[in-house]
């Protein structure tokens, strides 16, 4: 009986160890998809996808790859600790593109020579007025503080063309850098307004960043708002001159 014990322990001890072995460093992506759904055209939306070390062995992003010119992905940290996680924030500038646009950003990491692919897609409008069953006024939002008066605020109307009330759900934006305030109900013919607030910490800076909400009509359709926001501060002196 006790062989049998000991000899059931020694193939234990065997098992963990080769699960440790084979584990090293791991990756975990909570989501590796995102849809932006309508968009204008010729501005820059964001979306942050994070990246989790699930391993028992430090994880090395090699590389991120953004997949083509009009993106970037700048990373926050590349080298994660068993625990750790890191943001990848995902900049697309829509250009001219029409219609569904995908791109597929990359990772490369010391797990593997496998490429870690991300998925971003959005539908990119031409033609706003004919586009049912909302329009967005403006189609883009620009927060520029041109002088040293902090301007915080941008507001935007959202107008029903549709023949139906509408739920309207935050989706997504950039967190640390401003708050959103959004109707829940849009009636039909009905005109909403909802609003952006930039943080006052960031008041100083400049961002290109996004705002994403979804109706509930039967494809959950997604809207986006891209935010822009430009720093052009000019100061006056003693005689009321101004200067940047």
């Amino acid at each position: 009986m006790r062989i049998i014990t000991k000899m059931a322990q020694i193939f234990f001890s065997v098992a963990l160890l080769g699960i440790t072995v084979q584990a090293g460093p791991m990756i975990e992506l909570p989501e590796d998809t995102f849809d932006w759904g309508k968009v204008c055209q010729r501005a820059t939306i964001s979306h942050s996808f994070w990246i989790k070390s699930v391993g028992d062995d430090t994880l090395r992003i090699l590389k991120v790859v953004p997949g083509c010119g009009c993106t970037k992905a700048p990373l926050m940290d590349s080298v994660l600790a068993p625990g750790d996680s890191t943001r990848l924030d995902i900049l697309f500038s829509t250009k001219s593109y029409r219609g569904l646009v995908t791109k597929r950003p990359y990772l490369e990491t010391n797990i593997s020579d496998e490429k870690i692919y991300l998925k971003i897609k959005s539908h990119l409008i031409t033609n706003p007025e004919k586009d049912l069953p909302l329009l967005l006024q403006p189609q883009k939002l620009h927060v520029a503080q041109v002088t040293e008066k902090p301007r915080r605020i941008a507001k935007f109307l959202i107008e029903n063309r549709g023949n139906r009330d509408y739920k309207i759900t935050p989706i997504d934006w950039a967190k640390d850098f401003f708050d959103v305030n959004l109707p829940e109900i849009i009636k039909a013919g009905e005109t909403v307004e909802g609003s952006i607030k930039v943080h006052e910490d960031k008041i100083l800076e400049e961002f290109n960043h996004s705002l994403t909400f979804s109706i509930d009509d039967k494809d959950q359709t997604r809207y986006t708002i891209p935010v822009e926001r430009m720093v052009r501060i000019k100061k006056r002196d003693a005689a009321g001159n101004s200067s940047n």
